[in-house]
């Protein structure tokens, strides 16, 4: 037998949903997204993704003339040869490191390093806002920025190859 109302019509059993299951619910999936954040930090919110920080990188070119050394200026816009992007601003330059080179003496089996009249070791820093990436380091405008990274940069003045010697993180 049916269960019948008062009125002699069958019961039907619905399922009410009202605000405080909607509550209940999203209490449980906020928990469960905390929980997952906690054992796998990466994976409901990656803060290693496109995060911008502003670094300083020095680059250094090798035997430079003396007559070219001033080309380089403090606040110079510096733009990679290759890709033509802003690879950001020159913060310092260091140009008083005479350029050197080891002379190996063959029969005595000694070296010396000698200096160059006239050429110099020009030690560049410059400053840009630049992308991380975890497990991939700094880049800009798709050039990776990264100690031992050779680069083709060119100032307003001045173009040269140098290798980055030197990243930190401005604070």
């Amino acid at each position: 037998m049916k269960n019948k109302n008062s009125d002699g019509k069958s019961k039907k059993s619905r399922v009410r949903f009202n605000f405080i299951d909607v509550l209940i619910i999203l209490a449980i999936l906020l928990l469960g997204a905390i929980v997952v954040n906690l054992f796998f930090p990466n994976f409901v919110l990656d803060y290693s993704k496109n995060a911008e920080k502003e670094i300083q990188y020095t680059v250094e070119f090798l035997c430079v003339d003396e007559s070219l050394t001033d080309k380089i200026k403090e606040n110079d816009i510096v733009v990679d040869s290759v890709s033509k992007y802003s690879v950001g601003t020159v913060m310092t330059v260091d140009r008083n490191t005479p350029y050197t080179e080891l002379e190996y003496d063959k029969v005595n089996g000694t070296g010396k390093f000698a200096a160059y009249e006239n050429k110099y070791n020009v030690l560049v820093t410059i400053s840009v806002n630049a992308d991380y990436n975890e497990g991939e380091g700094y880049s800009v405008g798709g050039k990776r920025i990264a100690v031992g990274e050779k680069f083709s940069l060119r100032f307003p003045d001045y173009a040269a190859e140098g290798y980055c010697i030197n990243l930190s993180v401005a604070e």
